[in-house]
């Protein structure tokens, strides 16, 4: 959906609280934010409160944006902590990983990806417990580092790295069985 007034006149019009302006910048960010925030809920419910709260909070500290970047990198920042926020309400985090476990990388063969589409590996990875499929998007999907993860979401970096390999080696069966069924 494009805009129907300039961005800046958006922005202004959300900095004053203006409500025909954040109804457009509500609906410019829906398609691409909700994908974010379903990835992590799991389904459109959850998705969409994730979203509505995100928008919320950028309506309230639409002050603090600098412009000293992209509007919607911004937005998806506020996106993605309130999607940690939403799988920390969850309590679907517990320290059930070992420190000290072997830690092997899991790779996969590049010619795996060729059997399979990104909306079939999509759904592999909702089918993830839901901890280790929130380690795996932060880390994958969101760039954040083990060290990140574990602050962001009161985990330890051990359990991190552990939720990272434990979706690989997952992902790595459910593609071998896409690809040898």
């Amino acid at each position: 959906m494009q805009l129907t007034s300039p961005p800046d006149t958006i922005l202004k019009g959300c900095r004053e609280n203006n409500l025909q302006c954040q109804e457009q910048l509500y609906k410019h960010c829906y398609p691409d934010m909700i994908k974010v925030c379903y990835r992590y809920a799991g389904d459109m419910d959850g998705a969409g409160i994730i979203f509505n709260n995100a928008m919320l909070r950028v309506f309230k500290s639409i002050e603090k944006y600098k412009e000293e970047g992209k509007l919607m990198g911004w937005i998806r920042t506020i996106v993605t902590h309130c999607c940690i926020d939403f799988v920390k309400k969850q309590n679907k985090f517990r320290e059930e990983a070992k420190e000290n476990s072997e830690e092997q990388e899991t790779f996969f063969a590049a010619e795996a990806f060729s059997f399979v589409s990104a909306k079939e590996i999509q759904q592999i990875i909702r089918q993830l417990p839901k901890a280790t499929a929130t380690v795996f998007n932060l880390f994958v999907y969101d760039g954040f580092s083990h060290k990140q993860i574990a602050e962001s979401l009161g985990i330890s970096e051990g359990t991190s790295k552990w939720h990272v390999n434990a979706a690989r080696k997952i992902l790595k069966e459910k593609l071998v069985n896409f690809i040898n069924p």
